[in-house]
């Protein structure tokens, strides 16, 4: 036995121990999913959104700051209550926050960052909410895209019961738009909203309603309504809004387009598609996927109908990365041909990727096309902080962030602050705040609790249409052939500049508007790094 103390074999036990030590001690562990506790004299408004997106919790914060300053005047006891530290905590781990004084300031409604991540999951963050040893928030604000809400909506569904318990939380979806979700099953397709039934409310506009805007107005635009069919789709079968949006689109441009009376009959029935697998890739080079499609889409138009001067492309792209890919992938195959498509898509485009960040993200030598996509709110609002980069006396650090995500902010934020000052109390949960939510209206240009405008909200609760609704225009600036005598002359040059046109819908939008133009933007670009 004494081999058992011979000293290699001790000196190799004794590092195993420390080796085993050290793992117990610094191996990674899943932190406690634990809710915030709540005081007294406060109401919690959920904001479950993933640890990554401290840019979007930034304009929210500002967003409540700006509504409290709104709402002053009208109600005297509304003001933002929380500090710097609360909302910008320095631990990574707590929970930010912002609280405003409702009810003549006798009452905290507190807008907390629940912080999803690998560990901490949207299942888990519901159940430790609704665990029963504290009261439930009043909302749960997230569903920044169609598959989150839909996760966020399957749990309340499985914590809160079908219906809901009173008390249960709503669901307020920020940018959420697929009308209809796969819930697996066997289910096929549901509506989103009624997953948690009778307790969501849309703060966006849906796939549809985005769909029938865009098309309505390039039907409207003899620069840009097609002269003839068939019109083209791409589609991402991964993903939910891709696949949704696609079918949204379809429906408008053969309900607006296709019209005998303007000998388009029939032409619009049938697109030519390409559905791609998935939307995973790199920067501007169509991955493995897209690039048969872009070949194959590109032929259809050369080959099949080579007498179209242009047609319709209807993006559905999930994000900007895959539409960037695709359309650099249509010029650098038949560059003359692609810029002949007029490319329409929903909110997946966002202004501030053609305007702020567009010399790297969409340069327009590269990206040749008559581009229109929506925005929920305006993106160019002087009053909500938008500077033109023309504008006088703006130096070349001027911001040009869009504000469409932050009024969006503070449509929510008003509407929460005021339907908690509406009745004898606060809200006695989800279902209370609900109904109190079903009494917001749409009055010059603002969320309202008054007598005055059409409700925010339809039965379902998703927003009414013509509440807030703009289209974005984008116009590359190209040189004509000058030999050319005879329409349409053919483009020889992409010039590094562009206009960019802003709408906004005014009246009933099945009827196509009326459209009030904002003020363009004359855009430049820098050239440095373009392959033209």
């Amino acid at each position: 036995m004494r081999w058992l103390f011979r000293p290699s074999l001790l000196v190799l036990l004794s590092v195993g121990l420390v080796v085993g030590a050290a793992v117990l001690v610094l191996w990674p562990r899943s932190q406690e999913i634990r809710a915030a506790p709540l005081q007294e004299d406060e109401s919690e408004i959920v904001w479950l959104y993933s640890a990554t997106n401290e840019s979007a919790w930034e304009r929210f914060v500002t967003a409540v700051s700006r509504a409290a300053e709104q709402l002053r005047a009208a109600q005297p006891g509304v003001e933002v209550v929380s500090s710097g530290d609360d909302s910008f905590p320095r631990h990574t781990s707590s929970h930010p926050e912002v609280a405003v004084r409702v009810r003549s300031g006798s009452a905290r409604l507190v807008f907390r960052w629940y912080k999803l991540a690998s560990d901490q999951k949207t299942d888990q963050w519901v159940a430790a909410l609704l665990n029963g040893s504290r009261r439930p928030p009043l909302a749960i604000l997230g569903g920044s895209s169609s598959e989150q809400a839909k996760e966020i909506a399957l749990s309340l569904q499985r914590r809160a019961g079908s219906p809901p318990r009173p008390t249960a939380p709503l669901l307020l979806l920020t940018t959420a738009t697929a009308d209809r979700v796969s819930v697996g099953d066997g289910a096929g397709d549901v509506p989103l909203n009624e997953l948690h039934r009778d307790r969501t409310f849309r703060f966006c506009f849906t796939n549809q309603q985005m769909a029938a805007a865009v098309t309505a107005f390039v039907a409207t635009r003899e620069e840009l309504r097609p002269d003839t069919g068939p019109f083209y789709v791409a589609q991402w079968e991964d993903d939910a809004y891709s696949r949704d949006l696609t079918g949204r689109f379809c429906d408008a441009v053969r309900s607006q387009l296709d019209r005998p009376a303007a000998g388009t009959g029939g032409q619009f029935q049938i697109p030519v598609s390409e559905i791609i697998d998935y939307s995973v890739g790199g920067f501007d080079q169509p991955n493995r996927w897209e690039a048969p499609a872009v070949e194959r889409l590109m032929k259809a138009k050369v080959e099949a109908h080579p007498n179209q001067q242009r047609p319709l492309l209807v993006l559905a792209a999930p994000s900007s990365q895959p539409a960037r890919r695709f359309l650099r992938g249509l010029a650098r195959i038949a560059p003359s041909e692609a810029r002949r498509f007029v490319v329409v898509t929903g909110d997946a485009l966002s202004f501030n990727t053609v305007y702020r960040d567009r010399n790297v993200v969409w340069p327009i030598q590269d990206l040749p096309f008559e581009l229109v996509f929506f925005c929920h709110r305006s993106p160019v609002d002087p009053a909500a902080g938008f500077l033109r980069e023309d504008a006088p006396n703006v130096g070349i650090t001027a911001p040009a962030t869009g504000t469409e995500d932050l009024l969006l902010y503070v449509d929510i934020v008003e509407a929460l602050v005021q339907a908690v000052n509406e009745g004898g109390a606060m809200p006695a949960g989800g279902a209370d705040l609900g109904e109190r939510l079903r009494r917001a209206r749409w009055h010059d240009g603002r969320v309202s609790f008054g007598d005055e405008g059409p409700a925010l909200f339809d039965a379902d609760g998703n927003r009414r249409g013509g509440s807030g609704e703009h289209v974005v225009w984008l116009r590359p600036d190209v040189q004509k052939d000058p030999q050319q005598r005879q329409p349409p002359r053919p483009a020889i040059r992409v010039l590094p500049h562009a206009t960019l046109k802003v709408y906004e819908l005014r009246g009933a939008p099945e009827e196509g508007g009326p459209w009030r133009e904002l003020p363009e933007l004359s855009v430049d670009y820098d050239e440095a790094g373009t392959d033209r």
